[in-house]
Parts: structure tokens; C-alpha cells; sequence
């Protein structure tokens, strides 16, 4: 069988290494690990649009944002901020994968008000080497939404409370959280890699399921309210889509 040589490189480097770049409508696209599960460098960017649309048709997102991208990889929402056109007043991505971080630095900083952050924090699935977990280093309420697209889909509860405790902090008390994850009714509590869910999972924390009621209690235990729940919203991962306020 004849293997392309994509596929041969891909499987040299490895998922955690840093991506190479594909020029597509004057942006610095991910060239293999950000695209899975996208059919195309349209479908990625029009992933993250959506998601813009969203927040903006629910008054989340605005030109005086100040927005961070929590688990931000390579800067998907940065890229989907420039081809739509949309304005913020600040933007932050961090992440614990320190390459993804450099990656950012080098081929996405499109304006002055952009900038990366690696938070070398403990996760089973993308930073085995990092011990425990880290602090946000921002002053409280520093921002006006907090975005995290399927980062506690690969955490457990302990992970999830001690960072939505992070985010109480560091959000103004009119901002939003914005989570999509797995979560379920009539399910266990919590589940790493359910059997039989959606697809097939491979590797630790690959797909955290939740009980709905279970993590609406996490939520309350970190002084949030669950605003507003839509199931299953994302079509491609079938992850819901959770819009968290302060109590």
C-alpha cells in the first residue's frame, strides 16, 4: 500500500508536535492537527465563525471584548476573528501545550492586541511532563468572556472546578463563559471514554462525558449559573454548548 507522504509525516511527528502553515485566504492555517475532523481549511474556518455568530447574536461578543481563548491550540478563534471581519478590544489565547503556543507566536499575530500565553499546567492527555496544576496569571476581572471550545471534554472534576474558579476570578461580573463539552441526561456522573459514545476514543481524556445535572452542580459550586444549555449544539463532536454567568 502506498502511503502518501503527508500521512508518512504525520505519523513521524507526532500529534503534539508543532504544525506546519497553509496559506488560505491571506490567513496562517494549521496544516494537519487543527484540521481533524474538518473536511477543509473552508470547513475550519467556518467552524469557528459560527461560533462568532453565536456570541454575537447573543450579545456576548462585541468590538469592546476583551476575550480569553482558553485552551486556544492554534488559534482557531483568532483565525475565524479575522476572516469574519470582527473587532474585539483584546484577545488572549493560552494554552498547556507549549508548541501549539510557539506556533501561535510565530504565524498569528495579526494585530498589536493579540497575544499567546503557554500555562504549563498538568493534563493526562496534552501535557504529561507539567506538574499539577497552574493559576491564571491575569488581574480579576480582566475579561469580558471566557471561550473554551471542547477543553473539558478532556478534563475530570477536579480539573473543572479548580478552573472555573480561575475564571470566576478573572471575569467581570457581567462577562460570559462560553464551554462546549460532552453532557448527557440519564448517564453516570462522569465517564472518561464512554463505551459505545459517538465514536470510537483513543487515549486518555479523550472524551470526558458528563451528567447534566452533575455538572450544573460543579458549575453552582464554583458560583456560576448555567445561563443557557443547547444540546448536542455542535454537529461535527455532538458536544453540547454551555453559556455560564456569575451568581
Amino acid at each position: 500500500m502506498v502511503v502518501s507522504i503527508k500521512s508518512f509525516l504525520r505519523r513521524i511527528i507526532g500529534k503534539s508536535a508543532p504544525d506546519g502553515v497553509v496559506r488560505f485566504n491571506s490567513l496562517n492555517l494549521p496544516a494537519f492537527r487543527s484540521n481533524q475532523g474538518l473536511k477543509s481549511n473552508q470547513d475550519y474556518l467556518n467552524s469557528g465563525v459560527e461560533q462568532i455568530n453565536f456570541l454575537k447574536s447573543g450579545n456576548m461578543l462585541n468590538a469592546e471584548s476583551s476575550i480569553l481563548d482558553f485552551g486556544c491550540g492554534q488559534g482557531r478563534l483568532v483565525n475565524a476573528l479575522e476572516y469574519s471581519g470582527t473587532t474585539i478590544k483584546s484577545y488572549t489565547g493560552i494554552d498547556t501545550d507549549e508548541r501549539s503556543i510557539s506556533w501561535c507566536d510565530k504565524n498569528l499575530i495579526y494585530r498589536n492586541n493579540y497575544r499567546f500565553i503557554h500555562l504549563p499546567a498538568y493534563n493526562e492527555m496534552y501535557n504529561k511532563e507539567a506538574q499539577g496544576l497552574r493559576k491564571l496569571q491575569f488581574e480579576e476581572s480582566e475579561f469580558d468572556l471566557v471561550f473554551l471550545n471542547s477543553v473539558f471534554s478532556h478534563m475530570l472534576p477536579n480539573d473543572i472546578e479548580f478552573y472555573l474558579n480561575e475564571f470566576h476570578r478573572v471575569l467581570k461580573d457581567d462577562g460570559f463563559v462560553y464551554i462546549t463539552a460532552f453532557i448527557e441526561t440519564n448517564v453516570p456522573d462522569v465517564e472518561e471514554n464512554p463505551e459505545n459514545y459517538i465514536s470510537k476514543t483513543t487515549g486518555a481524556l479523550h472524551r470526558v462525558r458528563y451528567e447534566k445535572i452533575y455538572f450544573t452542580k460543579l458549575i453552582e459550586n464554583s458560583n456560576f449559573i448555567l445561563e443557557n444549555f443547547f444540546h448536542q449544539y455542535i454537529f461535527r463532536t455532538k458536544q453540547s454548548v454551555l453559556i455560564l454567568k456569575k451568581l
